[in-house]
């Protein structure tokens, strides 16, 4: 500290002038280089979320109904499955609440059921073969995968349920029997 007052004491103005050149070099060094700019502007971004939906031909009534089967009888039904939303949608069909009645021996447990993917029901040439989702007996069937459906895809779904024919003595086992089960299709995004 002593030097800088001795320095001070003997020459302030060479002390001022070289801080002053010290400031003005570093003044022109920074405020001296060339820049080029450029700017690009992408305004208004919007971000939305689709949605999932779909439309059932038989929305709140059954695919299938028979009154009085008899051994060997067949029924079925159909149903079209749209996916009404703006973003695919996986589908799955799912069982639900089965009830026999009576209870034993389950009905359930001895119709067989096939449910087919008839595709597209507009579809008029070179159209895909059905797809069989399911063969089995009505009460074991599990949540099926259906795939994904885009925007606007409709699917066409065939239920066929048979009453197998046994013998005499066991056919007579399910006389007057009732199974009731509902279904229904789920789509997620």
């Amino acid at each position: 500290m002593s030097r800088i007052k001795a320095l001070w004491a003997s020459s302030p103005r060479k002390i001022m002038a070289a801080l002053f050149a010290l400031l003005a070099a570093t003044a022109l060094a920074v405020g001296s280089g060339a820049n080029f700019n450029s700017t690009s502007a992408n305004p208004s971004n919007v971000l939305s979320a689709g949605t999932m939906s779909q439309s059932n031909s038989k929305t709140g009534a059954a695919i299938l109904t028979a009154d009085k089967l008899k051994p060997g009888d067949v029924t079925s039904g159909t149903v079209d499955i749209k996916n009404t939303g703006d973003v695919n949608g996986t589908f799955t069909l799912v069982k639900s609440s089965v009830v026999d009645v009576p209870s034993t021996p389950a009905f359930s447990k001895l119709l067989t059921l096939k449910v087919e993917d008839l595709g597209d029901p507009a579809c008029v040439s070179s159209c895909p073969a059905a797809q069989t989702v399911y063969s089995g007996n009505v009460f074991d069937m599990a949540s099926l995968p259906l795939g994904t459906y885009a925007p606007g895809v409709t699917h066409r779904y065939k239920f066929t349920a048979t009453f197998p024919n046994g013998t005499s003595a066991n056919d007579n086992t399910y006389a007057g029997a009732k199974t009731t089960v509902g279904y229904s299709f789920e789509s997620t995004s």
